[in-house]
């Protein structure tokens, strides 16, 4: 996949300029549009190669699987910051996050989050939320985080699994995780998935 911001269909060809190491000579590649999927105003191309030499595919395989082990370092090393108001719930969800071995921080008001988030002293992994979803307000700021910035979002329901229906429209974003039930099993699989 590569992200860009033109309308391109699929059957479309295009040429690009692949630079994957600084040092290393830049590839000059045609290929045809196989799939597009529209992200938060921009554009996610499928693209297939029907030329490609092997040294050409190893590098590209190379380069990406490089791109992942670094993000997944990186954000094994962030901690995850949880807004939730009432602290006993709060504290509750920090010791599961701990639990499965993520550095984790907590706030209890939605102007923390936004203070914490902003600050270019600390940066996180993503923002875990609960009770927030009751309040269309709060969900607004988190609609605007999610959306503004790509932060990986998990939304935890209520224990009978009720969702703000704005919640439920976020969740069709890539970054955003929105288990079924609030349960210790689900928020793991959200958190490692």
């Amino acid at each position: 996949m590569v992200s860009g911001d033109r309308k391109l269909r699929p059957g479309h060809l295009v040429h690009l300029l692949i630079d994957l190491n600084a040092g290393e000579e830049t590839m000059s590649l045609t290929g045809s549009i196989r799939r597009v999927r529209g992200d938060n105003g921009g554009v996610a191309l499928a693209i297939a190669f029907p030329i490609l030499s092997p040294d050409q595919e190893d590098a590209i395989h190379n380069a990406v699987l490089r791109a992942l082990v670094r993000r997944d370092a990186l954000a094994a090393q962030l901690p995850l910051l949880v807004f939730e108001p009432r602290r006993r719930v709060r504290e509750e969800i920090e010791a599961e996050i701990r639990s499965f071995g993520f550095p984790v921080s907590g706030v209890d008001s939605l102007s923390a989050a936004v203070r914490e988030l902003e600050s270019e002293e600390t940066e996180y992994a993503g923002l875990i939320v609960h009770s927030a979803t009751r309040d269309e307000p709060s969900m607004d700021v988190i609609e605007f985080l999610t959306k503004s910035d790509d932060l990986r979002t998990i939304i935890l329901p209520e224990p009978n699994g009720a969702l703000h229906e704005r919640a439920r429209g976020l969740a069709k974003l890539p970054q955003v995780r929105v288990p079924r039930v609030w349960s210790r099993s689900e928020l793991r699989r959200v958190l490692t998935n």
